[in-house]
């Protein structure tokens, strides 16, 4: 006979609440496995996953999305805050400076003087909202000068005979021509700019970046302070 299932009898009394308690504790020794065998999945899942980060070019233009950044390996890829925003501010400069819309209001926007004070420095002034001072409010006042009597005659005759540019910020590299610290560097730029009455033009660009945080409040205070760009086909 089987103890205590086929005890019931009234000589044993017990038997009953024996085999009850039996049961119970076969069941909950049961469970306790399956919560064990649980956490182990939920570990090795959690153990299993790994963050695979890229970077995404989206362009201002078309609203295109382009891969320009995957890594893949066990270690980690990393950039320093001083890298990213300093290249951050050398591609965003280089794409308002190589610009020729077809719009000529949008032009005009991009090219316009404004005052450092309301156009720039306002806690409300969005850093590249539309465009409106953007190259302003990124340069030095020597480089912005160069950039109003010297490049914006040569782009309004340009845009006179009907030629339009656009930046290829999914393909540019950019890369230290030199040691770079927390007040600035100098920056190596390669970049290609479509025209739609020539082929592509190929650049190679140096730009010096440098810190005036009271003066340049966006971008953590960083802007360009010079700038010199050579057509290499």
């Amino acid at each position: 006979m089987e103890y205590p299932s086929n005890f019931d009898v009234p000589s044993f009394p017990a038997g009953k609440r024996i085999a009850v308690s039996r049961f119970m504790s076969i069941g909950i020794f049961v469970l306790f496995l399956l919560i064990i065998f649980m956490c182990g999945i939920l570990f090795w899942v959690s153990r299993s996953k790994k963050i695979d980060p890229f970077l995404i070019s989206t362009n201002d233009v078309t609203g295109q999305w382009v891969d320009v950044g995957h890594f893949h390996g066990s270690g980690l890829l990393e950039f320093s805050t001083l890298r990213t925003m300093q290249e951050s501010v050398v591609g965003n400069f280089a794409a308002n400076w190589f610009i020729i819309s077809e719009d000529p209001e949008s032009n005009e926007a991009l090219w316009k003087t404004c005052d450092r004070y309301t156009g720039c420095i306002g806690e409300n002034t969005p850093a590249y909202g539309n465009n409106e001072c953007a190259i302003f409010c990124i340069t030095g006042e020597e480089l912005f000068s160069k950039f109003i009597y010297e490049i914006v005659p040569d782009y309004q005759d340009r845009f006179a005979n009907g030629e339009r540019w656009t930046f290829d910020k999914a393909n540019m590299q950019i890369e230290p021509a030199g040691n770079f610290s927390s007040a600035g560097g100098t920056w190596l730029l390669h970049a290609n700019i479509k025209s739609n009455m020539s082929e592509d033009i190929n650049i190679v660009a140096f730009v010096k970046i440098a810190r005036n945080p009271t003066y340049y409040p966006q971008n953590l205070g960083y802007y360009v302070a010079d700038f010199n760009a050579y057509k290499i086909n």
